[in-house]
Parts: structure tokens; sequence; C-alpha cells
């Protein structure tokens, strides 16, 4: 198995899902700078329809993918598995996974101490925990996170703050990624733009996304 990151001009052939959207969804992966071996067990936390869950199971032996209400899209596979669960009480034993994945989860849980604690239960000695949240303070997903939508999602310093409950051991960083639709002959310019807006030093904090990478 190659664990190069697939790019999204070579994926989206062969995917049902559209191109702006596989670009979207592999930056979020590939933007969290993680080595995947290949061989680990990981858990996928608020899945969600599973579509990011499918792509993860290319870079790892096996997948299984929760959520609080169950999808029409959901179909187990080899290595791969869904199932209905909360990510406060997840159903899973101690020490059962190499990597926790969990994208825009946290904001949506009553206690998101909790789900992060949980996220650290179930990892191996070593393991590793992938979680990623949109940024308060990004002026675009304010728009539509809190004012249209009334997401409770968190600032930098409060996801930050989170994360530290469970982990010691945490490489903190941002990224900037949107899903445009319609704007598939943009690519390419959208894709430009995000990575200039992250080297930009002044504008580093209110990036779209915000990230952890927590080793337990």
């Amino acid at each position: 198995m190659s664990h190069t990151c697939l790019s999204w001009q070579r994926l989206a052939p062969w995917t049902d899902t559209r191109p702006g959207e596989l670009r979207y969804r592999l930056r979020c992966i590939d933007k969290l700078g993680y080595t995947f071996r290949g061989d680990e067990r990981l858990l996928d936390v608020g899945c969600g329809n599973g579509g990011v869950s499918r792509l993860l199971r290319g870079r790892v032996a096996e997948v299984d993918a929760v959520d609080v209400e169950m999808s029409t899209e959901w179909q187990d596979g080899p290595g791969f598995r869904f199932r209905v669960a909360d990510g406060e009480q997840l159903p899973f034993d101690d020490a059962s996974f190499d990597l926790v994945h969990s994208k825009d989860s946290l904001h949506h849980m009553d206690d998101p101490t909790r789900a992060v604690l949980e996220y650290r239960r179930v990892l191996k000695a070593g393991g590793t925990a992938l979680i990623v949240e949109a940024n308060r303070h990004n002026p675009s997903l304010f728009v539509q996170m809190t004012l249209v939508r009334g997401h409770e999602h968190f600032t930098r310093h409060r996801f930050e703050d989170l994360v530290s409950t469970a982990f010691d051991d945490v490489r903190f960083g941002g990224f900037e990624a949107h899903f445009v639709p319609g704007a598939s002959r943009l690519l390419g310019l959208q894709h430009s733009v995000e990575e200039a807006l992250e080297r930009i030093g002044l504008v580093r904090s209110i990036l779209s996304y915000n990230y952890a990478v927590a080793r337990a």
C-alpha cells in the first residue's frame, strides 16, 4: 500500500465525490502532516455519511466509523465498519485503536471534554488523535456556522485548552480549506489562494480550521 497522499486530481476520475468536495476533504487530512504507516486501526468519530472515512481507509488497515445517526450511505466492507455510537461514550475497550480521527464533531457534543477523554481512553499507548475543528474567529465560517446555522464552534484558545485536558503531547496548527459548490473550474486558483493565506503571519490566527495531532 502506498502511504503517499493521493491528490484530488488523480482520485476524481473514479470517485463519485464532486472534485471540489474531494479536494477539500483531502486537504483537511493532508494538512495535519501525519504520516500514516498503513497498518493502523482507526476510529472516525462523527463520520457523517462516511465519505472521509472511506478516504482514510485508503491509508490504514482498518476503520471503525461512528456517528449518532445512521446514514443511508453507510456500507461495511473489508476492514471497514459503521455503527451508531456517541462520541461521549464510545462502545470500545480501552486501548483499541492506533488512531482516532475527529473533524467538526466536538462542537456538536454536549460535553466535548468528556469526548476528548474518550478519544484518549480508546487509544493505544503511543497512538494519535487527529482532531480538526472550525475556527470561530474565521470570518467566513463565523457567518456560515454561527450566524446561519447556530453552531457553537470553538475559538483557537478554547480548542487548545479542550484538547490539552486529555493530552500532554500535542502539536497544534491551523490551515485554510473551503468547499465551494459549483466552483470546480476554479479549484487551482482556490488552492493557490489558500496556500498563500497560510503563509501570511497576520492571518494565521483566523485561518478556517484549527487542528491538533495529539499523542497518547
